[in-house]
């Protein structure tokens, strides 16, 4: 489904090279709008592709060039290689049963499937299905991909360098050459962003779309055709920039637009929370009426600095680092309080660190899925390890008495009771505060008793992880993803098991993993008796009212 709009299309992004260049938002790429169930090509837009990224042979590092003049307005796909790509696009949204975010990848004529997200930003109740090529362009300054909806006003503000984001103001429109996750705050302050590159997948495009901000990307030359100061209108649908402050039919308000539309709240005995990305999210995320935060990743605070933990600390100190982290954590734990909010202590694996400045240090890894990540990281590197924990401690200091504590990718009872070491003696009082492990690997399910003998409180399922390692496959490996799932025999037993473990040994079981939003799978687990479920954004009120279904069958079961 088109990631803005949620209409019924099949949107392709590609540009020559490697795919981190879109990603990031450093290259505008072709893009192919494509009829999902014929899959004939309804339009074509060819970038001028300036830049790529490629593996350079001699050092096996990611290095920028500049693309053969003859290739950058050459069409990348082909008719063949799209309709190949809109078939992959079918196959995967039919499995996950959502939209999905797919990265994929051609060499030698093979196409390869490197990952997929499910995309959380479309309004199902409010699908807009508009027809861009019969948009009126009178009046038009500027032009690009719409890649969050709606429409916004506000005085420009041209970003060139970092230093300069202090210069915007509530309800401004940034309007910079490409975005990246130092601007995150300011995202949140604007009324509307504006890129010269990026496509609908690179981190402007996403970032809007989970802040409520509308935005148009890809312009080319917006930073040279607009000025700052000089008030703007632009509609994130249609991907236009016009002058002047025009009026709109409504006031957009991206935190109401994520409030339930049926008033009442399901009543149910399995609450229902809500997984965050990035703390900037949490206000939105508060107004879908969720339980609490299943699951914070503290790895997305740490990506948004630009730089390693090490090199940050190296730059900045330690007691920045710190803050960073406390400011996150605490903008989540206040927009919720007091329900709990589930915080992640770092899972990044290496080659996400490696892209940030300090990231030529980090390990070379065949398969970093499988490698030096989680608390295996953090046990290995107990210095860093600290600085995290005593982030959390702060945090409590504070008052924040709703936070919880959750270590990543544990193994065993050994993983748990080191960790417990730890955070006694950053200052944590593990015996007041709540905390706890993933349930990531089958050995932690397997030996759950012994690792319910630490002293924790909860256990959350991570059904991603926990089904790739579970049937060995690699879930972004088109040869393998058919292979890939959550509600296979073996691991519906492992979570089975677990829970009437925990149920027995009174602790709290929940689930953070994509499966948690899928219909099936919430049937599964509240007959199993979990705790709690964390969904997506978008889909809370659905899980909520499934929830609700299914325990009004299970009563009315026991009395029939």
């Amino acid at each position: 489904s088109h990631p803005s709009t949620g209409a019924d299309e099949v949107i392709i992004e590609a540009a020559w090279g490697l795919g981190e260049a879109v990603v990031s938002g450093s290259v505008s790429p072709d893009n192919y709008t494509m009829d999902k169930q014929s899959a004939s090509v309804e339009s074509v837009e060819i970038a001028d592709k300036k830049t790529m990224m490629i593996k350079q042979a001699a050092s096996g590092e990611t290095v920028e060039t500049e693309v053969p003049s003859s290739d950058r307005e050459a069409r990348v796909l082909s008719d063949t290689e799209l309709e190949q790509l809109v078939k992959l696009g079918r196959q995967v949204e039919s499995h996950y049963q959502s939209p999905q975010d797919v990265e994929w990848a051609i060499k030698n004529g093979s196409i390869y499937m490197l990952q997929s997200r499910p995309i959380t930003t479309i309004d199902s109740e409010n699908m807009n299905t508009h027809d861009v090529s019969s948009q009126e362009t009178d009046g038009v300054i500027v032009d690009g991909l719409g890649a969050s909806p709606g429409v916004a006003s506000g005085e420009a503000q041209i970003i060139t360098e970092l230093d300069q984001i202090d210069q915007v103001s509530d309800g401004d429109i940034i309007v910079t050459e490409m975005t990246m996750p130092d601007m995150v705050p300011a995202m949140k302050r604007a009324s509307g962003i504006v890129t010269d590159e990026g496509g609908m997948t690179s981190h402007a495009s996403i970032i809007s779309r989970e802040l409520g901000v509308p935005a148009v990307v890809g312009t080319e030359t917006a930073t040279q055709r607009l000025t700052s100061g000089k008030a703007v209108t632009i509609d994130g649908e249609k991907g236009t920039v016009r002058p002047g402050a025009q009026p709109t039919d409504e006031q957009r308000e991206p935190i109401e637009e994520a409030r339930p539309t049926t008033p009442v709240k399901p009543m149910t005995a399995t609450r229902v929370k809500v997984n965050v990305s990035i703390p900037e999210a949490a206000e939105r995320a508060a107004a879908t009426g969720a339980d609490g935060i299943g699951l914070l990743r503290t790895e997305h605070m740490v990506l948004s600095l630009g730089k390693t933990p090490s090199k940050f600390i190296a730059d900045h100190g330690e007691r920045a680092y710190i803050d960073e982290l406390v400011e996150g954590i605490q903008a989540a734990a206040e927009e919720f309080y007091p329900r709990p909010v589930r915080v992640r202590t770092l899972d990044a694996p290496t080659d996400e660190f490696r892209q940030l400045e300090g990231g030529e240090d980090e390990p070379r890894e065949h398969n970093p899925m499988l490698g030096y990540r989680g608390i295996r990281r953090s046990l290995d590197n107990p210095e860093l390890f600290n600085h995290e924990l005593q982030a959390f401690r702060r945090v409590y200091q504070m008052g924040y008495d709703n936070v919880e504590l959750m270590l990543p990718l544990v193994n065993d009872a050994e993983d748990v009771r080191q960790a417990r070491h730890h955070m006694e003696e950053a200052g944590i009082d593990t015996d007041r505060r709540s905390w706890g492990i993933m349930i990531e690997t089958p050995a932690a399910a397997l030996e759950i008793e012994s690792i319910a003998d630490t002293g924790l409180d909860f256990v959350s399922f991570g059904t991603n992880d926990l089904t790739q390692y579970t049937l060995a496959v690699d879930r972004n490996n088109e040869h393998v993803a058919d292979r890939f799932d959550e509600l296979h025999p073996s691991i519906l037993s492992l979570i089975e098991t677990t829970i009437e473990t925990c149920r027995e040994l009174d602790i709290d079981t929940s689930i953070c993993g994509q499966a948690g939003s899928r219909t099936e799978m919430v049937n599964f687990l509240i007959e199993a008796g979990i705790s709690s479920i964390s969904a997506n954004i978008d889909a809370v009120r659905d899980v909520q009212h499934e929830v609700k279904r299914v325990e009004q069958r299970l009563i009315l079961d026991t009395v029939r």
